[in-house]
């Protein structure tokens, strides 16, 4: 079960949210009342809660309601970085995904946080996502998402498809913007990764889409892995969480950083 005991403080909605589809990716289901007594609220701000979840396709009540099963999981990858700095990411992911433009095509790399990414967009924007991922391109064509999975082989923990089809059906499409995460950030090797094949799939990505928004923890900060997926001047904008944003702008030197507001409140900074 997902602790949350040691935060005292009131959670926001989105947060509780959070923790409830946190807990039924762990435990297969809900029991209203434990809900309650573990967020600290009502049965009703929980049922209230859960029904929000619901509407959004999220999850599915069961046996009259006393129960709920998730349908739509938050937790997608089977990488078990998912549950990694899961608020930031969060409020990283749900930050970029309200400055979709409707009608963009997106290229979606694979990871936690763009995981985070996904469950934010807005179905009814008309978008178009290419993803190599897997699991993303499963959640989103389950939420009604136009979505287009590049296929290839499946290499890696994050089920991305690589290799010669993954490359050469992303080369078909010219993207509004690249979303990627990145295992390091650093001002001399740029943005890297521990795995070749994901390295591979963000170049190609990233040369293919007119904008690049890369999504990060202050955890990736300063790291240096072995595959560089691209350096910094093809980079135009660091998403990260406020208490990431020194550490990004002393590491990258003048690259833009973008600074995620809290959930319940995101608009891009002026002339972003």
């Amino acid at each position: 079960m997902v602790d949350v005991s040691q935060d005292r403080r009131k959670l926001l909605a989105t947060e509780r949210k959070q923790k409830i589809l946190e807990w039924v990716a762990a435990e297969e289901a809900i029991d209203f009342a434990s809900l309650a007594r573990l967020l600290d609220v009502s049965v009703m701000t929980v049922r209230r809660d859960v029904g929000n979840l619901v509407d959004q396709g999220y999850m599915t009540l069961t046996r009259g309601g006393a129960s709920a099963h998730l349908s739509r999981s938050l937790d997608i990858l089977v990488n078990p970085r998912a549950n990694d700095s899961s608020v930031a990411k969060a409020r990283i992911g749900e930050y970029a995904a309200r400055n979709m433009t409707p009608g963009n095509v997106v290229f979606v790399g694979t990871g936690s946080t763009t995981a985070q990414f996904i469950q934010f967009l807005d179905p009814n924007q008309d978008l178009t996502v290419i993803t190599p991922s897997l699991p993303h391109a499963s959640f989103l064509a389950s939420r009604g998402v136009r979505v287009v999975s590049t296929g290839g082989l499946v290499a890696t923990e994050d089920l991305a498809q690589s290799g010669d089809i993954a490359t050469s059906v992303i080369s078909r499409y010219y993207a509004d913007i690249a979303i990627v995460g990145a295992n390091g950030i650093a001002l001399k090797t740029g943005l890297t990764e521990v795995d070749i094949e994901i390295a591979e799939l963000n170049r190609h990505m990233i040369e293919q889409a007119s904008e690049t928004w890369v999504l990060a923890d202050l955890s990736k900060a300063g790291v240096k892995s072995p595959f560089q997926a691209a350096p910094l001047v093809e980079i135009d904008s660091i998403i990260t969480t406020h208490d990431g944003h020194d550490l990004y702008e002393h590491e990258v030197e003048g690259a833009c950083v973008v600074v995620s507001t809290p959930l319940s409140s995101f608009s891009f900074p002026s002339g972003e």
